[in-house]
C-alpha cells in the first residue's frame, strides 16, 4: 500500500522559523557552594579567553583574572587569526570573534538552566555522589586529596584547574578517570547547547536552507479519566508500536479498539527541527545523557511521540544473512531464515518507501571514496526510509520538518488512525501490567496501570486502562522495567543487553564542508564487520553533524584548544566505528525512581573491534586529504598534515598510526556511546532462555506481548529500525490471529 502523503505546507506568512518550546522545569538539588565548584569546572572546560588587561574602561567588566585565560597580545592575535581561518569562507567581524573567545558558562544563564536540567535527570545515587564530590572539592583537605592543591577548587586559577583535569584523566583510579570524562563531556555539551556566539561565528543555520513550515497529521490525544477501556493497549509509540498499530487497523478496521500510550510528548512538524538548546531535552531520554553505572558508556534513546523513529537518521538496513542464520539455527527459531520473516522485511521496506536514490554529502562521500582508496570492497549506499525520494536534511535527529522520514508519526500511525479505531495518549507513564485476579492458573493480562500528566501541567492522575491484549513497545530500556514492576519473575528479564558501542574519529578538511547539509548517514564501509568469523566486528559510518550531538565527543585537551577546535566546525566531518557486540550488560530497576538503570562495560573483546574501526577511519581520512585527523581519545594528539612532500607526510602518518595503536581505547576515558539498545526481553525457543516466545508472547502469560528491539536474540549488527519493525509486524500478525481465534470462540454457542 502506498505511503500517505507528506504533511501539508503552512501558509508562507504563518511561520518564518520553527515554533519554540521552553526548556522543561528542573530540580535544583545542589547547594550554592556545590554549584560554585561545578561552575568553576565548567569555566575551565570552555573558558573566557581575553587579551592583556588594558586600562581602558571597556575592560573594567572583564572577569577576574584567576578565572580566565589571559593571552599576550601576540597570542591573542594568533588565536583570533586561527579562528578567522577556521570559519572561512564565512565572513565574521572582529567583534564576533572576540565575543566567542570571551564567552564562558558562568556568564550565560542558559548554560546554567541546561546543566540543572541535565543533572536533575541523574539517578538518586549519582546525585548523592555528585553532591559529596562537589562538597569535598569546596574544602581545603578535600581539594588536597582530589587535586593535590590545598586550596578549594573554585579559588584555583584557570591554569591550575586545567592541571587538575589533566591529572584526573591520567589517574590510576577508574572513578577519577570517569570523573574527567563526565565533567568534560558535560561542559562541552552545555557550551554548544547554550552558546550565543557559536552559530554566528561558524555560520551554522538554525534550519536547513530549504526549510518550509509544515504541519503533521492532526493527531488527537485523549484526556483520560481514572479508568479507560479498549481492546488492545500498546505501551510506547516507537517503531514497534507504529507497525503493530498499523497492522491491527488494517486487519480489523474499526472493529478492534486500539489505544497507544506514550510517556513523552508529541510535537507537530511546525516545531521541527528543534533548536540545539531544547531538542535533546524535549525528545531524548534524560536529555540524551544516560550513563551506565560505571560511566563507561553513554546511551541516547528517543523519548517522544514516535520514539526512535522520530529522532533517528533514516538508515534502513535489513539484518544480514549471517545474523538471521544465527537466530534461526543457534537460537532454534527457523522462521528468521525463512520466507515469512522476509515478507515482513519487504512489507516494512515497501510501506516506508525505502530508497537508495541518494547523493551523499561531503562526509559520506569521503567515506565511500576513502574506503575504496584504502582497498575496502564493501563501500555502499545506506538506504533511507523517505517515501522513495532523496532526503538531503542533516537536521532530522531533532525532528523531520518536511515529514519525509517515514517513522511512526509520518506513516504508520496516520494510516492506522484513518482506517482503524485508534486513539493516542501522551504523557502516560506505564507502571505495570494488570492481570486478571480471577484466573489463578496463568497470568492473563487485562490492562495497564500508570500515571498521566497533563501537557499544560497540573497534578498527575492515576489511570487504569482495561484491555483484552497488552503489547509492550516501550523499548529496550523500559519494556523490561514494566515487566519487573508487573511481577514477572523470569530471571531473563532485563538481561542480554546489547548496545552497538561506538568510538569516534573526526577529520578537518581545507574545503568548506558545511557538514549540516545533506543526509546524515547515507554510506557505510562493511569490510570489518566480521573480524572474529562469527559476525562480530565494526562498521564505519558517518554521523549526524548537529553541533550538540557531534562536537561534545571531540577530545578536550584544554579549554582554549577545545574552543579553537570547535570553531573549525564547518570544515569537520565526524565518523563512528560501530560494532556488533558479543558481550552483554543488563537493565535493572532503580529502587528510588523506578527508572531503568544500565549495567554495561564495553568488553576487551568488543572494544578491540571498535579500535580496528578507529584505525581504518584514520586511514580513510588520510587517503582523502584531511588536514587534521582527530581520534576522539583523550590523551592522544591529532595528526596534522604538513605542507610539502607527500612521501614525508605518509611516513609521518604511519609513525603517528603506530603510536595510536599503542594508545588504545580503554574506558572510562575513551568515549563510548550507544544509540541502539537491544535484547532485554529476548525472544527464545524455550522459556528458560528468554522472555518471549517466537510469536512475541511473554512466557507463562496470556494476552501479553512484546514488540520492540528488546526481543532481539542478539545484537542486529545493523541500524535496528527495519529489524525492529519487521519483528513487530511478525508479532502483530500473531496477535491478529489470536484475536481472530477468540472472536470465533465468542461466536460459537455454548454446548453446556
Amino acid at each position: 500500500m502506498p505511503a500517505p502523503p507528506p504533511p501539508s505546507a503552512l501558509s508562507s506568512s504563518s511561520l518564518s522559523s520553527p515554533k519554540e518550546i521552553p526548556l522543561p522545569d528542573s530540580i535544583d538539588f545542589l547547594s550554592e557552594s556545590q554549584w560554585a565548584v561545578f561552575m568553576a569546572l565548567m569555566d575551565t572546560i570552555a573558558p573566557a579567553i581575553l587579551p592583556p588587561k588594558s586600562i581602558a574602561s571597556s575592560d573594567n567588566n572583564a572577569p577576574d583574572d584567576k578565572s580566565v585565560l589571559r593571552l599576550s597580545q601576540q597570542e591573542y592575535a594568533a588565536a583570533a587569526s586561527e579562528i578567522r581561518a577556521a570559519v572561512s569562507p564565512h565572513e565574521v567581524t572582529a567583534e564576533t570573534i572576540e565575543s566567542y573567545l570571551r564567552e564562558r558558562p558562568s556568564d550565560n544563564p542558559m548554560f546554567g538552566k541546561i546543566m540543572k536540567l541535565v543533572l536533575s535527570g541523574l539517578p538518586p545515587s549519582k546525585k548523592r555522589e555528585l553532591k559529596i564530590l562537589l562538597s569535598v572539592l569546596s574544602t581545603r583537605p578535600g581539594s588536597l586529596i582530589l587535586t593535590s592543591y590545598g586550596t578549594p577548587l573554585p579559588q584555583l586559577g584557570l591554569e591550575d584547574r586545567t592541571r587538575v583535569l589533566e591529572g584526573w584523566r591520567e589517574s590510576r583510579f577508574w572513578a577519577v578517570r570517569g570523573l574527567f570524562k563526565s565533567m568534560t563531556t558535560l561542559g562541552k555539551l552545555g557550551f554548544l547547547r547554550s552558546s550565543n556566539t557559536f552559530a554566528p561565528l561558524t555560520g551554522f543555520p538554525s534550519v536547513p536552507k530549504e526549510w518550509v513550515a509544515t504541519s503533521s497529521f492532526p493527531f488527537e490525544f485523549i484526556r483520560p479519566t481514572a479508568e479507560v477501556e479498549t481492546d488492545v493497549v500498546i505501551i510506547g509509540s516507537g517503531c514497534g508500536s507504529g507497525v503493530v498499530t498499523n497492522r491491527l487497523a488494517n486487519t480489523f478496521g474499526k472493529g478492534v479498539k486500539v489505544l497507544v500510550l506514550e510517556k513523552g510528548r508529541h510535537f507537530d512538524a511546525s516545531y521541527f527541527p528543534m533548536s540545539q538548546t531544547v531538542g535533546l531535552s524535549a525528545m531524548f531520554e534524560a536529555g540524551g545523557v544516560v550513563e551506565s553505572d560505571d560511566g563507561s558508556i553513554t546511551v541516547t534513546a528517543g523519548s517522544c511521540f514516535g520514539g526512535g523513529g522520530t529522532v533517528n537518521w533514516s538508515a534502513s538496513l535489513q539484518p544480514q544473512d549471517f545474523v538471521r542464520k544465527d537466530w534461526a539455527e543457534t537460537y532454534k527459531m527457523p522462521f528468521f531464515d525463512g520466507r515469512e520473516f522476509q515478507e515482513c522485511l519487504d512489507h516494512v521496506w515497501e510501506k516506508m518507501g525505502v530508497t537508495d536514490k541518494i547523493t551523499p554529502n561531503h562526509g559520506n562521500q569521503v567515506l565511500l571514496n576513502g574506503g575504496r582508496q584504502t582497498g575496502c570492497k564493501r563501500c555502499k549506499i545506506v538506504p533511507q526510509n523517505t517515501r522513495g525520494q532523496p532526503h538531503n536534511c542533516g537536521y532530522c535527529t531533532l525532528g523531520c520538518a518536511n515529514g519525509e522520514k517515514m517513522g511512526p508519526v509520518n506513516g504508520w500511525f496516520p494510516e492506522a488512525a484513518e482506517k482503524g479505531a485508534v486513539e493516542f495518549m501522551e504523557g502516560f507513564r506505564a507502571e505495570r501490567v494488570l492481570f486478571d485476579e480471577k484466573k489463578k492458573s496463568k497470568k492473563v493480562a487485562c490492562g495497564v496501570a500508570g500515571v498521566w500528566t497533563p501537557k499544560e501541567g497540573g497534578e498527575p492522575i492515576k489511570v487504569v486502562v482495561k484491555a483484552k491484549k497488552v503489547v509492550l513497545s516501550a523499548g529496550t530500556l523500559w519494556s523490561p522495567v514494566v515487566l519487573m514492576n508487573s511481577g514477572i519473575k523470569n530471571p531473563q528479564v532485563g538481561k542480554n543487553l546489547y548496545l552497538h558501542p561506538v568510538n569516534f574519529v573526526a577529520g578537518a578538511f581545507d574545503e568548506d564542508i558545511r557538514p549540516w547539509e545533506g543526509g546524515s548517514l547515507t554510506t557505510v564501509v562493511g569490510d570489518f564487520e566480521d573480524i572474529d568469523g562469527k559476525g562480530h566486528g565494526a562498521k564505519l559510518e558517518a554521523m549526524s553533524m548537529m553541533p550538540s550531538l557531534a562536537l561534545p565527543f571531540l577530545t578536550w585537551r584544554s579549554g582554549s584548544d577545545y574552543k579553537l577546535m570547535a570553531a573549525k566546525y564547518r570544515h569537520i566531518n565526524q565518523y563512528i566505528s560501530i560494532i556488533r557486540d558479543r558481550d552483554t550488560g543488563y537493565i535493572y530497576r532503580d529502587p528510588y525512581t523506578g527508572d531503568p538503570r544500565i549495567s554495561y562495560t564495553p568488553s576487551d573483546f568488543d572494544r578491540a573491534h571498535n579500535f580496528v574501526g578507529v584505525l581504518e577511519l584514520c586511514k580513510i581520512l588520510h587517503a582523502t586529504g584531511a588536514r587534521e585527523i582527530h581520534p576522539c581519545l583523550p590523551g592522544f594528539q591529532p595528526f596534522v598534515r604538513s605542507q610539502g612532500d607527500s612521501k614525508k607526510t605518509d611516513k609521518a602518518f604511519k609513525k603517528w598510526l603506530r603510536k595510536l595503536k599503542k594508545h588504545g581505547n580503554k574506558p572510562p576515558v575513551a568515549p563510548f556511546v550507544s544509540a541502539h539498545q537491544m535484547g532485554t526481553c529476548r525472544m527464545s525457543a524455550k522459556a528458560k532462555d528468554g522472555v518471549v516466545d517466537p510469536r512475541g508472547r511473554v512466557w507463562d502469560t496470556e494476552g501479553l506481548y512484546v514488540a520492540d528491539a528488546s526481543v532481539f536474540p542478539t545484537a542486529s549488527g545493523v541500524n535496528p529500525m527495519v529489524t525492529t519493525m519487521a519483528l513487530a509486524d511478525w508479532v502483530a500478525r500473531g496477535i491478529c490471529e489470536d484475536i481472530k481465534d477468540e472472536l470465533v470462540v465468542e461466536k460459537v454457542p455454548s454446548r453446556l
